[in-house]
């Protein structure tokens, strides 16, 4: 079997495993890029969403690993001629969540967010965080695992 065959299957598995979350394909975006650069700096104590952002937002909603494009849709309020266009994977990845962003009633950026630059809490069923609220405290548990703790915890649905 020519070589190029053999390497072809293990090529194949890793574009699919970096594909996972990937800008290509709809991966983690740049919000979640910078939060990662800020979670690795080791001289940083905290996340402050408003401060990473540029656009205009003043709440935010994360959907857990495995939440479906319908279920986001449905709590977004988008109907289903325009859901494939905002939401362009059918469901969160395992090793991501989604970040979705609104200013009063219009959704102004939706991506996602891979847990390795930081693990954000996800509500069942999701709940709007505050702007204000919108600064974590970043807990190094390890090197690969780091949370994002809420400094005040968001009210209650």
């Amino acid at each position: 079997m020519p070589r190029a065959l053999h390497s072809a299957p293990l090529s194949l598995a890793l574009c699919l495993t970096l594909a996972a979350c990937s800008e290509v394909a709809n991966g983690p975006g740049m919000i979640s890029q910078r939060i990662g650069e800020q979670v690795r700096d080791p001289a940083a104590t905290t996340v402050d969403l408003g401060r990473l952002t540029s656009f205009g937002w003043d709440r935010f909603v994360v959907f857990k690993p495995g939440t479906s494009r319908e279920d986001i849709c449905a709590f977004i309020g988008a109907g289903r001629n325009h859901c494939g266009r905002i939401v362009r994977y059918t469901a969160v990845p395992p090793d991501c969540v989604a970040l979705a962003f609104a200013l009063d009633d219009q959704l102004t950026h939706l991506e996602l967010h891979a847990l390795t630059n930081g693990r954000l809490e996800a509500g069942t069923p999701p709940r709007s965080v505050p702007r204000a609220a919108a600064v974590f405290r970043i807990h190094r548990e390890t090197s690969e695992r780091v949370w994002l703790e809420a400094q005040t915890p968001p009210p209650a649905p």
